[in-house]
């Protein structure tokens, strides 16, 4: 008889830790569904707020790009003013060098040539973008044209 009470008693712990277990995962169930649906909850959120982001940086980098597009637009605009500009001064210095050179290559007292070359308001005329540009930045007075 003395092994029966063990058997009992060895019976009566495990029946009492599986009680215990039981009772200790009934008393966490219900918590432990409200922490996953708080999880899920939570990260819901997350994901929605990344899309939120991940839109917000798309809108702004397509702003950007237009931005830069734009401005890129502009730079070459000014850039074939810049070249039509000095393509002109190109074809205007050209003109001054050509007659430079007509006159050292006749010299005065030749034929075809004069006694004084002509004058660089003449020649610079074309360089010009108005009737005084140039006059200011030189720092000289103009010269008086010739009537007549």
């Amino acid at each position: 008889m003395s092994e029966e009470p063990e058997k009992q008693s060895g019976a009566g712990v495990g029946d009492a830790l599986r009680e215990a277990v039981d009772r200790t995962l009934r008393a966490t169930s219900g918590s432990s569904a409200v922490t996953r649906e708080r999880a899920g909850e939570l990260l819901d959120e997350v994901a929605r707020r990344g899309r939120a982001t991940r839109e917000g940086i798309t809108r702004r980098g397509q702003e950007a790009g237009a931005e830069l597009a734009e401005a890129g637009a502009g730079l070459a605009r000014r850039g074939r003013a810049a070249g039509t500009e000095v393509a002109r001064r190109l074809e205007a210095l050209e003109r001054r060098l050509a007659s430079l050179e007509d006159e050292l290559r006749s010299g005065p007292g030749r034929p075809g040539g004069s006694e004084a070359p002509a004058p660089p308001e003449a020649i610079d005329e074309a360089t010009r973008e108005g009737p005084d540009a140039g006059e200011a930045d030189s720092g000289r007075k103009p010269k008086p044209k010739a009537e007549g």
